[in-house]
């Protein structure tokens, strides 16, 4: 029933090295897109900042309502509102009409 300890030790080499194959292949890279000198992630401009998530919900619902898309990012100043550059214009023209 239990193999041979050199068979249990070949067993359990295969296993760790299986892990550390997989560790190595599949392990944690870079954790997101991180902000440029403007503060903006990649292809996403920011439209508006606001210091409370709910804020940031009123204006997402707001926003929702005349079909703009964005989306909502939590940073040091506050809670930002990103756009694509096709949005961000129309974003930034419906905030303004509060």
């Amino acid at each position: 029933m239990v193999g041979s300890i050199g068979e249990i030790l070949t067993a359990i080499a295969m296993v760790i090295l299986l892990v550390g194959l997989l560790r190595y292949t599949f392990g944690r890279g870079p954790q997101g897109a991180l902000p440029d000198e403007h503060g903006d992630l990649g292809l996403l401009e920011t439209v508006a900042v606001v210091p409370t998530r709910e804020a940031a919900d009123v204006l997402v619902a707001k926003l929702a309502r005349e079909k703009v898309r964005v989306t909502v990012s939590h940073g040091e100043e506050g809670w930002r509102l990103l756009a694509f550059p096709s949005d961000a214009d129309d974003a930034r023209v419906v905030l303004r009409q509060s």
